[in-house]
């Protein structure tokens, strides 16, 4: 295939569609991990996803159907066919405050989007997804060189539907415009992030390729949901581009030996 196109479905038409577009700038336009990128919004939240989906007995492209539905993705994937997209990457957000559920009675919140993470988990086949806790915000909600993020490490489930302004507030780092200097502190956040929702107290590259995806962040999540009912703050942006880039980058962007630890709400 000649210049095949990555696919990067994005929840929203505006602050995630934003998001993902500074993301694609500083690290797919230039030098050795170029790529042909088209940022496409979904225009839904994950249970509309499902909803959608399940409508159709799970039998349908997930591209063909955003084509089919979304006239702002139909115009973008004009004159593209299914065949010149190798590789499809969803981002959503959790969504715990999100209602919209009843047609699926017979399934908790949490159930759906388990299954979602199952049948979306290979960027080759039907797409590989990637989840914001509590939603897309989290990727400025951090406080440079410190473990503790702006909201702290966790928000309330009574707040949830409050996290935008919340994590907005006086927050200098929701007005910027995401360069390279932004994505370097929030990639070293996240790793330890991880670190804290999974305990460990170091974490190589090996061990991270080891235990850490997709479904095992969010299996953690559910577990502190329950204990403490609240949701832990961790944007899948990074997580996304350190599966994507492997060790190099692994090896350029999770460095920890300035992070101030004595701040980590646990």
């Amino acid at each position: 295939m000649n210049n095949p196109v990555k696919l990067f479905i994005v929840e929203g038409e505006v602050r995630d569609f934003r998001f993902v577009n500074y993301m694609t700038k500083c690290f797919f336009s230039t030098g050795r991990f170029q790529a042909k990128i088209i940022n496409l919004p979904a225009a839904q939240n994950i249970y509309m996803l499902y909803k959608s989906l399940k409508e159709d007995d799970f039998d349908t492209d997930v591209v063909e159907l955003l084509r089919d539905k979304v006239p702002s993705a139909q115009k973008i994937l004009e004159g593209i066919s299914r065949d010149e997209i190798d590789e499809v990457y969803l981002f959503f957000d959790y969504d715990t405050h999100q209602k919209n559920v009843p047609w699926a009675s017979e399934l908790t919140a949490d159930d759906i989007v388990k299954t979602l993470l199952s049948f979306f988990n290979n960027e080759t086949e039907y797409g590989k997804m990637y989840l914001s806790y509590p939603m897309v915000e989290a990727l400025y909600d951090y406080i440079p060189m410190m473990c503790q993020s702006f909201t702290e490490c966790y928000i309330p489930l009574d707040q949830v539907g409050d996290y935008k302004r919340i994590s907005t507030d006086g927050n200098p780092k929701a007005r910027v415009h995401f360069n390279i200097s932004e994505w370097s502190e929030v990639l070293a956040v996240f790793v330890l992030r991880i670190k804290c929702l999974f305990d460990l107290a170091d974490l190589s590259y090996e061990l991270y390729r080891d235990i850490i995806n997709p479904e095992s962040i969010f299996d953690k999540v559910v577990e502190i949901k329950q204990d403490r009912n609240s949701v832990f703050v961790l944007s899948c942006f990074p997580e996304f581009l350190f599966d994507y880039h492997r060790i190099d980058f692994w090896n350029t962007f999770a460095k920890l030996k300035h992070f101030k630890f004595d701040n980590c709400t646990k």
